[in-house]
């Protein structure tokens, strides 16, 4: 029996040894940092050096912020795919990689390469769809002295119910004096409306996350828009909104990619209306909302979907179930419990060729046993993968409300998503609408530009409360159209999208001009905070 006790030891220590072996000591971290014209590649051009000097480059410690590992540590391979996936989720580089090298028997080195997108988006922009137009320009650093930080100021003027000119300005501090915070300030304002927001908080910023919190406030005022159905008119209402919010979350941290969460948020807001008759859901009230949340992601770089660059795609499911109170902040205030839900799941089948995600909330208040604010919201998107080069695209978003008695605005045109259809006509207190894409992504690529090509179909209707479903109408629109993709832009901002539209109700061509692709083949996974079902309508 001592014998075999010390051969299970000896086996044991072997078993430690082996295993330690396997992870060997990361003994030296490179940086490899490419500017935005690389001189080894095709799109090196005559003013590439001036670009590049005009750009500064990412700072090095911006790079070693976002890494899970260093120096002295053992290799894992997990934590080395995390910092890679929140490198490029800063959307400040065109490329990232690492590299292991093993340099002695129980000794690695890591490279990290990385290669900037131009940060500097100085446009004039222009654009067109369901009979209003766009016209101005904008000037934005997403990558500020090569901190990571946003700066950003656009001048625009709207057709679209005589906004005429409106101006934004924008910060985002992140990483505020090399901390985990962030602090967001913008300013927002046309002759009708005045938006001011300022946050600091804290984000979940990796897997390991254990604690995010916010504090922030907003003051809005102006007018929202009160739309006529079919006649194109408004009437304005005047409002101002003042609003005071903060959460806090914890997470647990030693589950990986499957996460528990536990949130809870306050609000307390002020509102001054024109009229009773358009107060909106919780005006005046404070709201203390607690939520329970679960989260499971499993990531894999694709690109070819909505463009050419690479991209981490998250599946798995996210679910959280809501309680809360609302109570009078003020004498115009309302009382009652809260009651909602969420649950989102996706997946990719088929050998990766098929991908589908469904999104199913709900929620509902309840006065004295009556039910008050109840609201559902479905959504579904998925992709079928013919090849590299063709791809099927489809989404389907659905919004319905019951028991609504605070004015609610719902609307369905060109910008929605019902390609040539005139802007803010088809208004109702419920939505649905879909729309089908098959992309086309050609192989041919020029200097920094790439193109592709789409025929879609777009479909919706709108509707009131207590109306038969059967009897609602749905409107449709068929085209085709062309992007264009801008390969040292950032993914946000580099796509100019050109469709022709058919509208199927007024047998008429419509023409659309845009910077983004109009919804995305796949949907991630991402911590929400607990939210008030149904409470967002359109009010521009």
């Amino acid at each position: 029996m001592l014998h075999v006790a010390l051969r299970l030891l000896a086996l044991s220590a072997a078993v430690a040894l082996c295993s330690a072996r396997a992870q060997p000591i990361i003994g030296a971290i490179w940086l490899d940092q490419r500017e935005v014209f690389d001189s080894t590649t095709t799109e090196w051009f005559f003013a590439a050096p001036l670009l590049n000097t005009l750009h500064t480059t990412t700072r090095p410690w911006v790079i070693g912020d976002e890494l899970l590992f260093a120096v002295g540590d053992r290799l894992d391979t997990t934590l080395l795919y995390e910092s890679e996936r929140n490198l490029r989720r800063t959307g400040l580089f065109s490329r990232v990689a690492m590299h292991v090298d093993t340099v002695a028997p129980d000794t690695v080195e890591v490279t990290i390469t990385t290669q900037d997108f131009w940060s500097t988006s100085g446009a004039l922009l222009f654009g067109s769809g369901g009979g209003v137009a766009t016209l101005g320009a904008e000037l934005e650093e997403f990558n500020l002295a090569g901190t990571g930080s946003r700066l950003g100021a656009s001048g625009i003027y709207r057709t679209e119910n005589n906004i005429g000119w409106q101006g934004a300005l924008g910060l985002t501090w992140r990483r505020a004096l090399r901390s985990e915070l962030t602090l967001a300030a913008s300013l927002f304002a046309n002759r009708v409306r005045t938006e001011q927001r300022l946050a600091l908080l804290q984000p979940y910023r990796t897997l390991r996350s254990p604690l995010a919190w916010s504090l922030g406030v907003t003051n809005l005022y102006g007018s929202d828009f009160l739309y006529q159905p079919g006649s194109g008119r408004y009437e304005l209402l005047p409002f101002h909104l003042r609003r005071a919010s903060g959460w806090i979350s914890i997470g647990t941290t030693d589950q990986d990619e499957d996460r528990l969460f536990a949130t809870l948020l306050l609000s307390v807001e002020h509102v001054r209306r024109i009229a009773p008759e358009f107060r909106q859901a919780g005006d005046n009230s404070a709201r203390v909302l607690l939520s329970l949340g679960s989260l499971r992601q499993r990531f894999r770089r694709m690109s070819g979907l909505d463009g050419y660059l690479v991209e981490d795609l998250a599946s798995g499911a996210w679910g959280a179930a809501t309680v809360g109170y609302f109570f009078p902040a003020n004498p115009d205030g309302e009382r009652f419990f809260y009651v909602g839900g969420e649950a989102e799941q996706s997946g990719f089948l088929a050998g990766n060729r098929l991908y589908l995600f469904g999104r199913i909330s709900a929620g509902s208040g309840f006065e004295q046993g009556q039910a008050r604010y109840t609201s559902i919201e479905s959504e579904g998107l998925g992709h079928w993968r013919f090849s590299p080069l063709l791809v099927l695209v489809g989404r389907f978003w659905q919004q319905t409300v019951w028991n609504w008695t605070a004015f609610r605005q719902l609307v369905l045109d060109n910008d929605a998503g019902l390609r040539s259809y005139a802007v803010n006509q088809l208004i109702g207190d419920n939505r649905l609408l879909y729309n089908i894409e098959l992309r086309a992504f050609p192989t041919w690529q020029w200097w920094i530009f790439r193109f592709s090509g789409v025929a879609f179909l777009d479909g919706g209707t709108v509707w009131r409360q207590g109306m038969q479903f059967d009897r609602v109408r749905f409107h449709h629109a068929v085209g085709v159209g062309v992007r264009l993709h801008i390969l040292k832009w950032a993914s946000d901002g580099g796509i100019l999208r050109f469709d022709v539209a058919y509208n199927l109700d007024t047998r008429r061509i419509g023409f659309v001009f845009s910077s983004n692709q109009l919804f995305s083949a796949v949907r991630s996974h991402q911590f929400q905070l607990p939210t008030f079902f149904g409470s967002a309508i359109d009010t521009e």
